[in-house]
């Protein structure tokens, strides 16, 4: 009887010992478990795996071309004003004829104030220009019309392929230079200011002076 109650009791000891140990290794393996998670690259592994809504997109150096501002084409500039046909001429016989040249069948003629003898003109402080177009079938337009204080009137003659003519007179002043322009249409003239350098001080130029 004593020899049976010792197996008995040998067989719990066991049993025991067997139950703490196992236990005992599942709180170990729980234990790795949670350091390994712990880890930076397991954490990042398993955001990746999870797909954690948190995690920022991947940002890219390329630009988004959707995003890129895009060039516009310049805009025409808006005439200043429309030059209409004249039935007489903006000058009289006091004037003098500065340049003159046939155009379209007509004549293109700059003319000033001041007086010319055979020295060459006689220039005065300020005069008045007048750029005129003569179409030759009596018909005149003033395309410019301004008093030049120490200054001189230039233009050229360009013509577009439709065949329209395109009128460019430049200003150059002790105050300043402009450029304005003159372009043909089917009323007219079309006035538009293309530069304005404003009140300016010059020092000098290499623009030819009038003989």
């Amino acid at each position: 009887m004593k020899k049976g109650v010792k197996v008995f009791g040998a067989l719990v000891l066991a049993v025991a010992i067997g139950a703490g140990g196992y236990f005992a290794g599942q709180k170990m393996e729980q234990r790795k478990s949670e350091i390994t998670t712990a880890m930076p690259k397991q954490a990042m592994d398993m955001q990746k795996g999870q797909g954690n809504p948190e995690t920022p997109p991947m940002q890219s150096n390329k630009p988004d071309a959707s995003k890129e501002p895009k060039a516009e084409a310049p805009a025409e500039a808006v005439a200043d004003r429309t030059i209409s046909k004249l039935t007489a001429s903006a000058v009289d016989g006091s004037w003098t004829k500065v340049s003159s040249n046939s155009l379209n069948g007509g004549t293109l003629t700059l003319y000033t104030s001041a007086e010319k003898d055979e020295k060459g003109f006689l220039w005065d402080d300020s005069q008045k220009w007048v750029l005129e177009y003569d179409n030759g079938n009596g018909g005149y337009y003033t395309l410019y019309d301004q008093l030049i204080t120490n200054g001189r009137v230039y233009y050229d003659v360009a013509s577009r392929d439709s065949g329209k003519i395109i009128i460019t007179v430049y200003t150059a002043s002790g105050s300043g230079t402009t450029v304005m322009q003159y372009t043909e249409t089917d009323d007219g003239f079309a006035e538009k200011s293309v530069y304005n350098s404003g009140a300016t001080n010059k020092i000098f130029s290499s623009i030819p002076d009038y003989r």
